[in-house]
């Protein structure tokens, strides 16, 4: 009976909307704390009312409200109705966190340094756009051209948002004329994105690894015994057409590619590898 109530569509939005309501509250946390203190500009909506907040004195989660809802009501065809409804929760939240900690209860910032701002601002900010997308949400703004980008393209959404906002700091460092602005402001971006993907994607913890070598066969068996892997083994010609190669393609743990390295450097001296990271994985258990 638990099992069937948790399946209930109601108990997964109900779990959306928490995934928002903390991603929202990290994010203005983000802008509170560290951001707005420092004249560090971030990407997206939170971005662009530092910079309103600035010249005109409106409180910054107002500002944050009036920007994004024509955002939201111009891109209504091209998302869907809870999508929306989401969505303009998230800015609702958002925006009333940043005035209640700035207007109602005064928080000043907690680091005046602004490297310890950008880093942890961007932080602080990248994981709540992260909690926000895991909530089928976005946060406004930029946000949600990149969600329609990223749909229409078969682009990542993260990348998309990395574009938009490298764009909007570049702007804003033109306008408060100030390299060392426009700098702190690319690090904190930087650490947005890095930490919104990580939170997506999950911390890579495998490496797709490609093996070139002559005893295939030999190297495939040890692989199996040694280290309980199973992969695949692709085929093909060397640039000159003639020579037939098999390539081993698995993914591995970080913990065993050490180990990896001992079995073709004992078999094959002459095998040739190449390790990358595998930042997202799906299916088979993945």
């Amino acid at each position: 009976m638990i099992s069937n109530l948790s399946q209930l569509p109601i108990n997964r939005e109900l779990k959306r909307y928490i995934y928002i309501a903390v991603g929202a509250s990290l994010l203005a946390i983000g802008v509170v704390l560290f951001l707005i203190p420092n004249q560090i500009v971030s990407g997206g909506t939170p971005g662009i009312s530092i910079l309103l907040n600035y010249f005109t004195g409106i409180p910054a989660g107002l500002l944050m409200f009036a920007v994004n809802v024509p955002l939201v009501l111009i891109s209504l065809k091209f998302i869907g109705k809870g999508f929306a409804l989401r969505t303009i929760f998230s800015i609702m939240v958002s925006s009333l966190v940043v005035d209640i900690l700035r207007e109602y209860f005064q928080v000043t910032g907690w680091t005046s340094e602004p490297i310890l701002a950008s880093i942890f601002g961007g932080v602080a900010i990248g994981l709540g756009l992260g909690f926000i997308i895991a909530g089928n949400a976005s946060a406004g703004g930029p946000s949600i051209i990149a969600r329609i980008i990223a749909d229409k393209m078969d682009w990542k959404q993260a990348n998309v948002i990395i574009a938009l906002d490298i764009m909007i700091v570049i702007i804003a460092g033109a306008v408060f004329a100030s390299t060392e602005s426009a700098l702190w402001s690319l690090i904190s971006v930087y650490t947005t994105g890095r930490s919104m993907d990580m939170l997506i994607s999950g911390r890579p913890s495998k490496k797709v690894v490609h093996i070139s070598s002559k005893n295939v066969e030999i190297l495939t068996q040890h692989i199996t015994d040694e280290l309980g892997l199973e992969g695949s083994i692709l085929e093909g010609l060397g640039f000159d057409l003639q020579e037939k190669r098999k390539i081993i393609m698995i993914v591995v743990d970080n913990s065993k590619i050490r180990t990896l390295r001992e079995i073709v450097k004992q078999h094959d001296k002459d095998g040739f590898l190449v390790i990358m990271e595998a930042s997202e994985l799906l299916g088979r258990g993945h």
